[in-house]
């Protein structure tokens, strides 16, 4: 198969059968839709990418606020008044006291690095859902622009039957052909009529696909603009495989979880290491005794009548927790065990990834084979096909010979239309595993 076939199907339908094109079910002119211009739909209004870029801003901010040095002070107050038991005079206290904890022993540094691989890894995750949704926006709209051309290939068959048909009844008429024998051309009319009405049916399907793909709907009008070119894969498959290992987002997404387990281990090694705090505070006690608390009391003269009292208490302390009994254990327990499984899920990625690369690759080259016998015969048929219409039609070739050679024929254009169906299949499959489009991927180079 040559490395670039250029296939579309409008023009095969025009060549083949010199009819008519795949009627519009609505009158109003509908609006081409590329896929530039649905990737890019894709890229500026998809509710994923929305969602992933507002995970990405919670992240910076998270990231920016642990840049700030940790300053919150506490502030401790206390107020207690009350009146004696043995007199009018009153009794308050006022204690005040701020303190501050110091981030010692590397926790705020450790406290930055996660809160910075954290943000990393949502600016990974959406460059993971950027690379998917483009791959299913390309996949779906190749399937949908297939189907389209499919229906048109189908429709043009239908009109040439139409024709035969057209063909037949004139003959039943001049009595040179009973109506029973020209039922049997009606009967294929009748069968690519069904499998238009088939493609239509999935071709409306593909559009829904396509607009869930898109992240927006699409109306049923939507006729698609583009030529489907038919690639094979000219890049090794050992080539091909190390090239999705290096363009897959999601690995890189991988590789930022362990590295966000680490940080997360690193700051739990250092959780409960001590942290000094110092504070200061003022105790200030007051006391009022009034001249009915000396009645009775001989020692004091009579001239008396009340007393204040007033002490201030400046005080400062330094405290810091004893780590005992190593209470941040299961913290570092769980962050050591997160990275090991962290690790393990990039090795089975790792190896499952080559494995589907590789049998995407194979199963794409085989489609690629089968299709290419396909195309290379189809000239051929087309011609016999147009040979064939012609000489029934002018009488030169019977009836059930007409029906013979044109069923053969138009069975192979119809098998090569499922061969392209699994052509296509194969390539969006390829395009996902690998994370890059064909034309990426033969010319050996990341996007």
């Amino acid at each position: 198969m040559a490395s670039r076939l250029t296939h579309h199907w409008a023009a095969l339908a025009c060549a083949v059968l010199l009819g008519t094109t795949l009627p519009e079910r609505s009158t109003a002119q509908p609006q081409p839709l590329t896929l530039q211009g649905a990737l890019e739909a894709a890229r500026t209004a998809h509710p994923e990418l929305r969602v992933a870029n507002a995970d990405i801003a919670i992240a910076r901010a998270d990231s920016s606020y642990a840049r700030i040095r940790a300053f919150n002070p506490e502030l401790e107050l206390q107020v207690a008044r009350g009146g004696q038991s043995l007199g009018s005079g009153e009794e308050s206290k006022i204690d005040v006291g701020i303190s501050q904890e110091f981030e010692l022993w590397g926790k705020g540094a450790a406290r930055q690095s996660l809160a910075s691989a954290r943000a990393q890894t949502s600016a990974a995750e959406w460059r993971a859902k950027l690379q998917q949704i483009e791959s299913n926006v390309r996949a779906r709209f190749a399937r949908a622009l297939f189907l389209q051309d499919r229906g048109t290939v189908i429709h043009a068959l239908a009109d040439l039957d139409r024709r035969v048909v057209r063909a037949s009844q004139a003959r039943v008429r001049d009595g040179s052909m009973t109506p029973v024998t020209a039922r049997l051309t009606e009967l294929d009319l009748f069968r690519l009529e069904t499998q238009g009405r088939r493609t239509n049916g999935e071709l409306r399907q593909a559009i829904v696909a396509l607009g869930l793909a898109m992240g927006q709907a699409i109306p049923d009008s939507t006729r698609l603009d583009g030529d489907l070119h038919v690639d094979s894969l000219s890049t090794p498959e050992d080539s091909v495989v190390a090239l999705g290992m290096r363009s897959r987002a999601d690995r890189d997404v991988l590789r930022r979880r362990i590295a966000e387990r680490q940080a997360e281990l690193r700051l739990a090694e250092r959780a409960n290491r001590p942290n000094i705090t110092l504070g200061v505070g003022l105790s200030r006690e007051r006391q009022s005794l009034s001249g009915d608390d000396f009645t009775g009391d001989p020692a004091i003269i009579d001239g008396i009548t009340g007393a204040n009292s007033t002490d201030n208490l400046w005080t400062a302390r330094i405290s810091t927790p004893l780590p005992l009994w190593q209470k941040n254990q299961a913290e570092r327990a769980h962050a050591s065990a997160s990275i090991a499984r962290s690790q393990a899920e990039f090795d089975r990625y790792s190896l499952q990834t080559q494995l589907e690369i590789t049998g995407a690759v194979r199963r794409f080259q085989d489609a690629a084979g089968l299709y290419g016998l396909y195309l290379a015969r189809s000239a051929r048929v087309r011609q016999d096909l147009v040979l064939i219409r012609e000489a029934y039609a002018d009488g030169r070739i019977p009836l059930d010979s007409y029906l013979t050679q044109k069923g053969r024929l138009v069975d192979t254009l119809l098998d090569q239309l499922e061969a392209g169906d699994a052509y296509w299949a194969a390539r969006a499959e390829l395009e996902s595993e690998v994370g890059l489009d064909l034309a990426h991927m033969n010319g050996g180079v990341d996007r």
